[in-house]
């Protein structure tokens, strides 16, 4: 007999909750899904732009959390830290399943691992795309990296335009870009948004339908992907690899059994814990259920500014509550 007392699926309100689940298990999954297909770009030694820029050079960041010399960035953000890629030729990440991501940084050309200790000792902040030594170093250092950038950001729904400072024109760098006290470069990392982007909303629809006799329901929630981009083409290959995704069916990880073991892949710091698990290592230890999307609907294809280009993909999403 049910307890006419107790809250029907939450048991804890501390817990996560089927929004978070499905936002988180969505962002997860395309991340994942546009990775496995290429949705990078390698960055090595050296390399340089066709404006004759060094891809590979890092700056100095402006963020005040930081003593000067001891944060450095690249043109772009969100480094690519999971191995495994079946696409080819595979991202740049090392082969140290304890360290996980790339392999170290050069200084003024020397080498040091990311396991090095000592005067060049650092940790690699993935999200924000950069190299964070333990103590400052000299502010007339070069400093590069080998790494690999995620050309499409998938994003949370509070990373979208109005929240966030779009960052355009950042496939290369330029010469502001090495000018730590000017342009748009000198906002802190957490404040922009580079293009090309989808952002993922959970927004509030949401219907029941009857499972089976003796318990459970359908449980239908509506989900937007902002596609957004700086021209008309890549905006439209975006919408199109969301929507094509209609009645496709993907797996839900377990947030809060994620949580209760503290197996987060990133740390506080953006970088990946020892053996740092991918989405398809959390679905397989950490299953939840089987998230069906579905009804796919193109809307609001338009110009938000003169250089960034917006489309809206709307899904329900399809959930199965045992416990409902």
């Amino acid at each position: 007999m049910s307890n006419y007392r107790k809250l029907q699926y939450i048991n804890d309100i501390q817990k996560y909750t089927l929004n978070d689940d499905i936002q988180d298990g969505l962002v997860e999954y395309f991340d994942w899904a546009l990775l496995d297909i290429g949705n990078y770009f390698n960055v090595t030694i050296g390399e340089e732009s066709p404006n004759g820029n060094d891809y590979s050079k890092l700056r100095q960041c402006t963020d005040s959390r930081f003593s000067s010399g001891q944060a450095w960035e690249g043109f772009r953000s969100n480094w690519v830290w999971q191995s495994g890629i079946s696409f080819s030729p595979s991202p740049l990440v090392g082969t140290n399943n304890d360290v996980p991501g790339i392999s170290g940084v050069y200084v003024d050309g020397v080498f040091y691992p990311s396991d090095t200790i000592g005067s060049y000792a650092h940790h690699v902040d993935y999200y924000n795309g950069r190299v964070i030594f333990d103590s400052p170093i000299s502010t007339s250092s070069k400093v590069q990296a080998e790494f690999s950038y995620k050309w499409v950001n998938v994003v949370y729904a509070n990373s979208v335009p109005w929240l966030r400072e779009i960052q355009t024109d950042t496939l290369e760098p330029n010469s502001e870009f090495y000018d730590k006290e000017k342009g748009d470069w000198v906002i802190p990392n957490e404040a922009r948004l580079q293009l090309p982007a989808i952002a993922i909303e959970v927004v509030p629809s949401r219907t029941f339908k009857g499972y089976q006799l003796g318990g459970g329901q359908w449980v239908y929630t509506d989900v937007l992907f902002h596609c957004i981009a700086e021209d008309e083409i890549t905006r439209n290959k975006l919408v199109d690899l969301v929507s094509l995704q209609s009645n496709k069916q993907i797996m839900m990880f377990n947030s809060n059994k994620i949580a209760e073991a503290n197996v987060y892949p990133l740390d506080y710091r953006g970088s990946p814990n020892a053996g740092a698990l991918r989405y398809p290592d959390i679905v397989d230890t950490y299953p939840l259920a089987k998230l069906r999307i579905s009804n796919s609907i193109v809307q609001n294809m338009n110009m938000i500014g003169p250089d960034i280009f917006g489309g809206i993909v709307r899904f329900t999403t399809e959930y199965i509550g045992t416990n409902i």
